[in-house]
């Protein structure tokens, strides 16, 4: 990012402010094979993303944050100070490498729905060391979480029973699990100790997978969704059953972008990485202008 953008200067002025060290430094190889750079570089350029976009005067109707993503989220609608999501996602990113620092992790299924996945960790967990539905990212793309022992078990298994994919994710916690209860708790109460305010744009749960427009229920989103699963099919749909066909993904963007596509065909998908802001403006005013 360029840093005579005086937005993308004034974000990371209060990252070094907060953190005492720069920016850059947090943006290397080595730094980002920890759940804690990934994460505060993850909310650092949600953020940047996002007020350059609003710089534009392209405003959104609701705002969803997947995971680490709530936290930018909640900045945006001014619900939180950034200031206060930096310390928050310190502490969770933290807490959630030192309780896991190796053998556990993540993997995408595609594939199954979620109750037919569900079936199937049933009588795996019967077995073997217990595996979590993490996220639901679409109807048929799932996440589990757990042991990684025990995932490599369960791969076989879901490869006989008809998964078109099954990709163990390069990250090193078990995230929105009950294996992170502590976590969530330790979240509870630094959230009882900072301001949290209406948010002025909707924002979508990730535990619940429903619009929040209280200071009360995004707080609580906060702290739940670390360990609890990530119902973020259920949110996007509840966005387009709203009427919502224009989805723009912050950077770094691709992910979430492609889900967006593949579930909802009909709609507009954005990815901020892959167009420049001039674009995405021009784009957002003839969306607005013709209402599709």
């Amino acid at each position: 990012m360029d840093r005579e953008d005086p937005i993308v200067n004034t974000v990371f002025a209060e990252v070094e402010n907060q953190l005492k060290v720069s920016v850059e430094s947090l943006d290397t190889a080595e730094k980002l094979n920890s759940t804690v750079y990934v994460q505060l570089c993850l909310l650092i350029s949600g953020v940047i993303s996002a007020r350059q976009l609003l710089s534009q005067k392209i405003t959104p109707d609701y705002l969803a944050g997947h995971s680490i993503g709530a936290f930018a989220a909640a900045v945006i609608s001014e619900a939180i100070s950034f200031t206060d999501a930096l310390n928050l996602v310190l502490l969770r990113a933290t807490m959630m490498e030192q309780a896991y620092p190796e053998g556990y992790g993540m993997a995408a299924v595609v594939g199954f729905s979620e109750s037919r996945l569900s079936c199937l960790l049933g009588a795996h967990n019967l077995e073997n060391d217990a595996l979590y539905l993490a996220n639901s990212n679409a109807y048929d793309q799932q996440v589990v979480a757990g042991q990684l022992s025990s995932i490599d078990k369960l791969i076989p298994s879901l490869q006989r029973s008809g998964a078109r994919k099954v990709q163990v994710l390069s990250v090193s916690v078990p995230s929105h699990c009950p294996l992170l209860n502590d976590v969530s708790v330790a979240l509870e109460e630094a959230l009882m100790e900072i301001k949290v305010k209406e948010p002025i744009y909707p924002c979508v749960s990730n535990h619940t997978g429903r619009i929040v427009k209280s200071a009360e229920l995004l707080r609580k989103d906060l702290y739940k969704s670390i360990s609890e699963k990530v119902r973020w099919y259920e949110g996007t749909t509840l966005l387009y059953e709203s009427g919502v066909r224009l989805f723009i993904e912050m950077a770094p963007s691709g992910v979430l972008a492609k889900i967006a596509s593949s579930t909802f065909p009909e709609v507009n998908v954005i990815g901020f990485d892959e167009q420049d802001l001039n674009t995405i403006k021009w784009l957002y005013d003839h969306y607005n202008s013709n209402n599709y």
